[in-house]
């Protein structure tokens, strides 16, 4: 057994592996004005409003390289290129985004070139969805290129994504679009503290 394997065991092995027991057993310790106060947090939680907000950006859809060493330590080779383009990219859109700090969900749907060995029939199908690449760049790369290219313009920090989805399509036309959604309130004091904290270590 591995290191890894007996420390997860030491921690969490007793922990039931069914999510209502785990449920059960932790409503169970609560005291009535706990169970209460349980109820209303769930309620608001339940109720905060999202907010939403796509990018469509025309590029060909590139997946982040493995970091270079650097004379001034690691780097990602075109991640500021990256920024740059989206910093221009808001400008000239001309609307004030908020800087995000709350829960956010993070799409990201890469258009890669339609391939010129495809027979007309194919085309059409990947243009409409039903064929989709198989290839390189892989999905969670893609994923972090543009991740990477919005953080500090509109989420302040990708630890704030608490979802991510990366789908790969073909199309005639290459592309980029992202949807970003947020929490227009805090889920809990909790995080609340824990954001906060990132930004005044910042």
């Amino acid at each position: 057994m591995k290191k890894f394997e007996k420390e997860y065991i030491e921690k969490y092995g007793d922990i039931s592996s069914d999510q209502e027991e785990r449920v059960s057993l932790l409503k169970q310790s609560l005291r009535p004005y706990q169970l209460q106060e349980y109820m209303a947090k769930k309620l608001l939680i339940e109720n905060i409003e999202w907010s939403s907000q796509s990018f469509t950006i025309y590029l060909l859809p590139k997946g982040t390289p493995r970091p270079r060493s650097g004379k001034f330590g690691f780097y990602v080779k075109g991640a500021k290129d990256n920024k740059e383009y989206f910093e221009r990219y808001l400008s000239e859109l001309g609307d004030e985004l908020p800087l995000i700090k709350t829960p956010s969900i993070f799409t990201c749907k890469s258009f890669l070139p339609t391939p010129s060995s495809m027979n007309k029939v194919e085309k059409l199908l990947a243009e409409e969805g039903f064929i989709r690449p198989t290839s390189k760049p892989d999905w969670d790369n893609l994923a972090k290129t543009y991740c990477d290219m919005i953080q500090g313009y509109t989420v302040y920090d990708d630890s704030l994504i608490i979802k991510g989805v990366s789908e790969k399509y073909y199309s005639l036309k290459p592309r980029i679009e992202l949807t970003l959604s947020w929490m227009n309130d805090y889920d809990s004091v909790f995080n609340k503290r824990k954001i906060d904290k990132i930004f005044k270590e910042r």
